[in-house]
């Protein structure tokens, strides 16, 4: 039985770290920014949101009475929603129908996060360095493969150089003790 719990948690674990690195490559190839000039943007964004929830919230005083029926019915309206999510999740993580497309989402979107922090290039030139070390690598393969098949064509030659010397050899052994003889 805690075996069984064991491999139910590691495989969520997993899932989350596949989820994890591949939210986090794809981050990396569709990065709009490097991750410095995305954190200096996010600092910029807070700062304006700040001063704009400020003046929001001076006027929000104002709306809050025409407001509390409004948060009422939304409160209504999550628990409900809460229930519901609720639900569909034990469903998803029911043990019989245990699914990993929860997992894999989640770390998936936590990875993407994570990769488009500390992106240090945009995801233009992270696919440009991709391509070029893909290209560069295929190139090394090709004089690899060309090299071992020089290598491969000299073994053969040395082995047949090799096999008609000891031919040679055994003829001229085989006359001496003929004549020997």
């Amino acid at each position: 039985m805690n075996e069984k719990i064991t491999n139910g948690k590691g495989l969520i674990l997993t899932s989350i770290l596949v989820g994890g690195a591949v939210g986090a490559g794809l981050g990396l190839l569709l990065a709009p920014k490097s991750g410095k000039a995305l954190k200096k943007d996010l600092k910029r964004f807070a700062a304006d949101t700040r001063d704009r929830v400020s003046d929001a919230l001076e006027k929000g005083e104002d709306l809050y009475e025409e407001s509390r029926a409004a948060v009422a019915k939304a409160v209504d309206s999550g628990r409900k929603a809460y229930a519901e999510g609720k639900d569909k999740f034990e469903e998803l993580t029911r043990k019989e129908e245990r699914s990993i497309l929860v997992p894999v989402l989640a770390g998936g979107i936590i990875g993407a996060g994570i990769a488009l922090l500390l992106a240090p290039k945009t995801g233009k030139e992270v696919r440009r360095d991709l391509k070029a070390f893909a290209e560069n690598s295929l190139d090394q393969a090709g004089v690899a493969v060309d090299k071992g098949k020089v290598l491969y064509d000299e073994g053969i030659n040395a082995i047949m150089d090799t096999v008609e010397k000891g031919k040679t050899a055994y003829i001229e052994g085989k006359e001496k003790l003929r004549h020997a003889a």
